[in-house]
C-alpha cells in the first residue's frame, strides 16, 4: 500500500524546509495550491495529506472536503493559526479532519503527526479489506444457499438476474459493487417458504390467499436477514422496496413511492413483474404490454429502457462437464445415469457444486456437455 504522504502550502519555502529536514524518514510529495494538490491526487495516491488553512483561491477546508469525495481513505491534517472555532468546527464536519497542527511547527512534531496519521491510513485500508472480504464471502455463502434451499428457483432468479444486467446496460449505470449482490439476493427470503410455496411460485401457478400472504413478506424477510451486515443497509433497502409501485401502491405499506423509492427497487419491480407475466404462460409481447398498461406502477425511464433490451437474448454456450468454473450459470438440468438430478437450471456453478460434479465425472455417473451462460461480474 501507498505510504506517500502530500503537503500542500502556498509558501514554498515552508514546503521545501520540510521536505529537506523528512526526505530520508518519509516519502514526501509538495503542492503550493489546492488545485494543484487536487491534480496530483486524481492520479496518484497518498496516505496522508496535510495542507494549510489560509491558502489564496482554494483553502484548506475546501480542498480536504473535495479529498474526502475523491480519495476517502487518506488521513486528512491541517496546519492552522486560526483559533477560529468555527473553523476548527468546519474542518471537522465538512473535512473529516484527523488532527489539526498549530503553527508554527518543527520538523520533528510534523513527523510525529504523519506517523501518526500513517499509522491510521494502515488501520482503514487493512479494516476495508478485511470488511471486503468477510462481505464477499457473507454474499457468496447467502447466494449459495438460496440456491441449494430453494432449487425450484434457479431458473426464475437467473432469468431476474439476466433482465436486471441488461437493463443497467441499457441504463448506462456505472458499475457500483452493491449491484450484482443486491440483484443476487434479492429473492433471498424465499428460503422460508415451504417447498409447495416455493413450487407453485416458480411455476407460475395461481396463489392460494395463504400463500400470496406470504409471498409479500419475501421481501421484509430478505430485509431482516440482510440489514444487519455491515456495507448492505442500501442494498437490503433496495430489496425491500422491490414490490412498492412507483404510484406507491403495495408492499410495505408507507409512504415511499416516485424517485424516492432506491433506484434498485425501481428497476427491480419492472424485471420482476415482467418475469411473474412470463412465468404464467404470457409471451414477451403479452407480458410488455401488460406492463404498458399498468404504467403508473413504474418509472417510466426504467420501463422504456427495459423494453429496448427485450430482443436481446443470451447466447447459448456449451462446454464440456469437465470444463465447468465458477463464472458459470446451468442452462440446463445435469442429470445422473441413474437418473438423480445433481445440479438444476439457473443454478450458478459453485466450488460445492464443482467437486459434486468431479465425483460424478470420476464414477463415470454423468458425461458430456451442458449449455451455460456467463455470469456478469461487477466491481467492488
Amino acid at each position: 500500500m501507498s505510504n506517500t504522504v502530500l503537503l500542500v502550502d502556498d509558501e514554498v519555502n515552508i514546503l521545501n524546509s520540510f521536505r529537506r529536514t523528512l526526505r530520508n524518514q518519509i516519502d514526501i510529495e509538495l503542492a503550493n495550491s489546492g488545485q494543484e494538490a487536487l491534480e496530483l491526487v486524481a492520479k496518484n495516491k497518498y496516505a496522508v495529506i496535510v495542507t494549510d488553512m489560509q491558502m489564496p483561491e482554494m483553502n484548506g477546508l475546501e480542498l480536504l472536503e473535495a479529498i474526502k469525495i475523491i480519495s476517502p481513505d487518506t488521513v486528512r491534517m491541517m496546519f492552522t493559526g486560526n483559533a477560529d472555532q468555527k473553523t476548527a468546527v468546519d474542518a471537522v464536519n465538512k473535512g473529516d479532519v484527523f488532527r489539526f497542527i498549530s503553527k508554527p511547527c518543527t520538523p520533528p512534531e510534523l513527523l510525529t503527526f504523519i506517523q501518526s496519521a500513517l499509522r491510521q491510513y494502515d488501520l482503514i485500508v487493512s479494516e476495508r479489506v478485511l470488511l471486503n472480504q468477510t462481505l464477499a464471502g457473507t454474499i457468496s455463502v447467502l447466494n449459495e444457499v438460496l440456491s441449494l434451499a430453494s432449487p425450484q428457483l434457479n431458473e426464475h432468479n437467473a432469468r431476474i438476474q439476466f433482465h436486471m444486467f441488461q437493463l443497467r446496460k441499457a441504463l448506462k449505470l456505472k458499475k457500483h459493487w452493491s449491484f450484482q449482490p443486491m440483484v443476487q439476493l434479492s429473492q433471498l427470503g424465499y428460503i422460508t417458504f415451504p417447498q409447495q410455496t416455493l413450487q407453485n411460485i416458480s411455476r407460475g401457478n395461481t396463489l392460494s390467499e395463504e400463500d400470496q400472504q406470504l409471498y409479500e413478506q419475501h421481501p421484509r424477510l430478505s430485509y431482516d436477514l440482510l440489514r444487519k451486515i455491515p456495507r448492505m443497509e442500501s442494498i437490503a433497502k433496495a430489496i425491500l422496496y422491490q414490490d412498492k409501485a412507483f404510484n406507491g401502491e403495495g408492499p410495505p405499506y408507507d409512504e415511499m413511492q416516485g424517485k424516492a423509492l432506491p433506484l434498485g427497487s425501481r428497476m427491480l419491480k419492472v424485471v420482476c413483474d415482467y418475469v411473474r407475466l412470463e412465468k404464467e404462460g404470457a409471451t414477451p409481447d403479452q407480458a410488455t404490454e401488460t406492463l404498458e398498461q399498468r404504467s403508473e406502477q413504474y418509472d417510466v425511464e426504467i420501463l422504456e429502457a427495459f423494453k429496448t433490451t427485450l430482443s436481446l437474448a443470451p447466447p447459448k454456450m456449451f462446454v464440456d462437464l469437465t470444463k465447468l468454473s465458477t463464472n458459470m450459470i446451468l442452462k440446463q438440468e445435469i442429470w445422473t445415469d441413474r437418473e438423480q438430478l445433481v445440479a438444476g437450471k439457473g443454478q450458478r456453478v459453485t466450488e460445492p457444486l464443482l467437486r459434486i460434479i468431479q465425483h460424478c465425472l470420476q464414477n463415470n455417473a454423468i458425461s458430456g456437455q451442458v449449455e451455460i451462460s456467463l455470469a456478469e461480474e461487477e466491481d467492488t
